[in-house]
C-alpha cells in the first residue's frame, strides 16, 4: 500500500482513493482524536464525521496535504466537542445551583410554616360562624368558659343553671366547632 500526502499524487479525490485513505490513516486518527476527548465511541464518531467532511468537501482541497488537512479537521472537530462539553457543564452546573437554591427556599418555608398560623384567619372564622348559629346561651357559656377562663360553677351562678347544663352545653358547642373544623385538624396533625 503507497502512502497519500497530498491531493497532487491523483487528479481527482475519487470513491477508491477517499476509502484507501480512510483505511490507512483512520487508526491514527482514532487514537489522535481519543487523546483529545478521552472517549473512544466519542473519537470514532469524529473520526468519522472528520472524514465524511473531508469527502464533502473534496472539490475544495485540491493541491492540499490531505494527512495535514485532516488531522487539522480531526483536531477542530475534538476541540468544538471539549468546548460543548464544558458549556453543557458549565449550564448544568448553573440549573443544578438554581434548583438547589430553589429547594432551599421552599425547604425554609415550609420549616418556617406555623400549621397554627397558617390557619388562623379561616379556623377563627368558621368558629365565629359557628357560634353564631349556637343558641344565645350556649354562645354565652361558650365565651365565658373559652374566653373569660370561668369554672363551670361560676358560669352556672353567672346564668342561674345547674353546673350540668353548664357541662351539656360546653360539649355541645365543642361537638359542633369539631365537627366544623374536621378537616383543619387532619391538616394541622399532618404539619406538626
Amino acid at each position: 500500500m503507497y502512502r497519500i500526502l497530498s491531493m497532487d499524487t491523483a487528479s481527482s479525490f475519487s470513491q477508491q482513493l477517499f476509502e484507501q485513505l480512510f483505511r490507512q490513516y483512520k487508526r491514527k486518527y482514532l487514537l489522535i482524536a481519543n487523546s483529545y476527548v478521552r472517549d473512544s465511541k466519542t473519537a470514532e464518531d469524529i473520526v468519522h464525521d472528520s472524514f465524511m467532511a473531508v469527502w464533502e468537501h473534496r472539490d475544495d482541497i485540491n493541491g492540499t496535504n490531505i494527512e495535514a488537512y485532516l488531522y487539522k479537521v480531526i483536531r477542530n472537530n475534538c476541540l468544538m466537542y471539549r468546548r460543548n462539553q464544558q458549556i453543557g457543564q458549565a449550564v448544568y452546573e448553573q440549573i443544578k445551583l438554581k434548583e438547589r437554591s430553589a429547594m432551599d427556599y421552599y425547604t425554609r418555608a415550609i420549616e418556617s410554616c406555623d400549621p397554627n398560623t397558617l390557619f388562623r384567619n379561616e379556623i377563627l372564622e368558621i368558629c365565629r360562624t359557628q357560634l353564631e348559629q349556637m343558641p344565645e346561651l350556649t354562645q354565652q357559656i361558650f365565651r365565658a368558659r373559652r374566653l373569660e377562663g370561668k369554672s363551670y360553677k361560676e358560669i352556672a351562678e353567672q346564668f342561674g343553671i345547674p353546673q350540668k347544663k353548664v357541662d351539656k352545653q360546653l360539649q355541645q358547642a365543642v361537638t359542633k366547632l369539631r365537627r366544623a373544623l374536621k378537616d383543619f385538624f387532619s391538616i394541622i396533625l399532618l404539619l406538626s
